[in-house]
């Protein structure tokens, strides 16, 4: 394979995960979710979650368990009922609790960071179509000519820009003229976005494969 072939599948491989990214999804609900708490810290380290969440997708793909998955109606099922579960999980959640503003640092917060780390993680990993994404995207344009190598450099460019997108949404959303405006409506934001979250939830549990 020459260069001039690598650099027209890189550019399609992340021109294509580039719409994918921005196109708006359970990912960017977690975030609009952990903003509106008003902590900046929250919303980037969800970010930073949802990045690692794609590098677990793009080992699914490489080692072939990708192939398993898609392929095994048991196991699909059963991440599907898992990753519908944990969305309607969270968007309940969303429903029930009262949002508080916590602009100090403290050990909570930490703890907090930690948890909306994990939000972002699971919320990713949990997605079954976020691998079947990923899988038909190595599939079709990546080749037997593609080495290991350079595949985890893809792996690792989307994980990053993944991850820099959705800390730019967190940098916009958390910024003190917007949180400003929004601060009235906080609550209904944040029963909108537990809306979102369990339709999220149901659409990916009856979905077909």
């Amino acid at each position: 394979m020459t260069m001039n072939d690598l650099y027209i599948q890189f550019f399609t491989i992340a021109t294509i995960h580039l719409f994918a990214v921005m196109s708006p999804g359970p990912d960017f609900a977690i975030i609009l979710k952990e903003s509106m708490s008003g902590r900046r810290s929250a919303s980037l380290f969800a970010s930073v979650g949802i990045g690692v969440g794609i590098l677990i997708h793009v080992m699914v793909c490489m080692f072939g368990l990708g192939v398993i998955i898609s392929e095994s109606k048991i196991l699909f099922d059963f991440i599907k009922i898992m990753g519908s579960a944990y969305l309607l999980y969270i968007g309940v959640k969303s429903l029930i609790e009262n949002i508080q503003y916590q602009n100090h640092n403290n050990k909570a917060n930490q703890i907090s960071n930690f948890k909306s780390f994990q939000l972002g993680f699971f919320t990713n990993v949990l997605n079954p179509k976020a691998t079947l994404f990923f899988l038909s995207l190595y599939a079709t344009i990546i080749t037997n000519e593609t080495t290991m190598i350079m595949q985890s450099i893809y792996g690792l460019w989307m994980a990053v820009i993944t991850g820099l997108w959705f800390c730019l949404l967190s940098v916009i959303l958390t910024n003190k003229s917007i949180i400003g405006k929004v601060q009235k409506f906080v609550g209904i934001i944040q029963k909108g976005t537990g809306i979102i979250l369990i339709a999220f939830a149901i659409k990916l549990l009856f979905s077909n494969q």
